[in-house]
């Protein structure tokens, strides 16, 4: 119920806004996180009526188009002939093909469907995921000890990308969405150092976009006990062929595998819009995209190796927080980096951490910041997280 009343807010918040836009060609959407539309005790008849509910939702809340989660954790969420379907739905078949019933639905409500996929966060070990199957293809520390908790996949070696392309290209071949959109781009945040001991739901279950105050001071402090390797590039073998640093070669390997990917989606699906979660900072203080996980979205965004850029803004509460992280405190601010994207023509859309305005008791400020990004002429619309 909590949910529905939010979305219906936003609805209000949104809907009561548009007045201005005739046109309509601003992108409104949310994140739908797999247990927000999948649930494996229920029957195929109600998975398929919350698929409805989730989307007569948004509808009323004017949103044209929802981010699916598709793959999580190594897992799949339709059918797929690489990997296990995920934990909720129960690990198996659960009698329909949820992404191409929500694609379904949403294309009957006028809306687009993009399907959020999980890219290198791998923690899933049920048999038949990644690194089950691979456990060599877990990231690895200074000392060459594996990932053993919140497990990531190295970019850094070729088999995981190319796996990880077939993968998503799959979904790109077999489903008619909008959308491919990329989270965990990156590499991992983690350290030897902040093992918390969760169960293997809880690491599937956590959220992206924000770390904990301890998370970040061990990537400061604690940098020697990264998960930055892999078995092909061990830190004692030094600084891989080519590359002058390791933060080179960290971003050279993302960056490879997100041109790779733009460049098979163009061959055999164009109009199949590329995306990517990036951090909700592009290369500024502690936690953020370029020197934090080497994710380099500005590089992505201004060359065309995406045709849409999504950050995930969580890190601000109010409509001069979201200005001033826009355009209005360069250096610290995105418009400094991404000039010659928005020149291209390419899509920006903000991204609203609802979750923490409502944690926060401030959900009210929502219409602030939804206004002062539509005076941004380059802003193309919203992504709030989440359903």
């Amino acid at each position: 119920m909590k949910q529905v009343i939010n979305i219906l807010l936003g609805g209000l918040i949104i809907a009561s806004q548009l007045s201005g836009q005739p046109d309509n060609t601003e992108f409104r959407s949310t994140w739908v996180i797999t247990w927000e539309h999948i649930h494996s005790s229920w029957s195929v008849a109600q998975n398929k009526a919350l698929v409805r509910e989730i989307l007569d939702n948004h509808q009323a809340a004017n949103m044209n188009a929802v981010l699916w989660q598709v793959r999580q954790s190594g897992t799949a969420y339709y059918n797929s002939s690489y990997e296990p379907w995920g934990y909720y739905a129960g690990y198996s078949d659960p009698g329909y093909d949820p992404l191409a019933y929500a694609i379904e639905q949403a294309h009957a409500r006028g809306m687009e469907l993009h399907a959020w996929f999980n890219t290198f966060h791998a923690s899933s070990t049920h048999a038949g995921a990644p690194a089950a199957e691979h456990p060599e293809w877990v990231c690895t520390d200074r000392d060459s000890i594996f990932m053993n908790e919140s497990r990531a996949l190295s970019p850094g070696l070729a088999a995981v990308r190319d796996y990880t392309l077939d993968v998503a290209m799959e979904i790109v071949n077999n489903y008619d969405i909008d959308g491919i959109h990329l989270d965990y781009i990156r590499w991992n945040e983690y350290t030897n150092s902040t093992r918390a001991n969760l169960t293997q739901i809880e690491q599937e279950s956590q959220l992206d976009g924000m770390i904990s105050e301890e998370q970040i001071r061990a990537l400061e402090n604690d940098r020697s006990g990264r998960y930055l390797y892999d078995i092909g590039h061990q830190y004692d073998n030094g600084i891989p062929t080519g590359f002058t640093t390791w933060e080179e070669w960290w971003r050279w390997s993302v960056t490879t595998f997100v041109e790779d990917l733009h460049d098979s989606i163009q061959t055999v699906k164009p109009h199949v819009r590329l995306s990517v979660a990036a951090l909700g900072k592009y290369n500024w203080s502690g936690w953020q995209g370029y020197g934090s996980v080497y994710q380099d979205a500005a590089k992505w965004f201004n060359e065309g190796s995406i045709e849409q850029l999504t950050p995930m803004h969580y890190h601000w509460l109010d409509a001069t927080g979201f200005y001033d992280m826009l355009t209005g405190n360069c250096p610290e601010c995105w418009s400094q980096y991404i000039q010659t994207g928005i020149s291209d023509g390419r899509l920006f859309s903000a991204g609203p951490g609802s979750y923490r305005f409502s944690d926060a008791n401030v959900w009210y400020r929502h219409p602030g910041v939804v206004n002062i990004c539509r005076t941004i002429p380059w802003v193309d619309g919203f992504q709030f997280f989440s359903y």
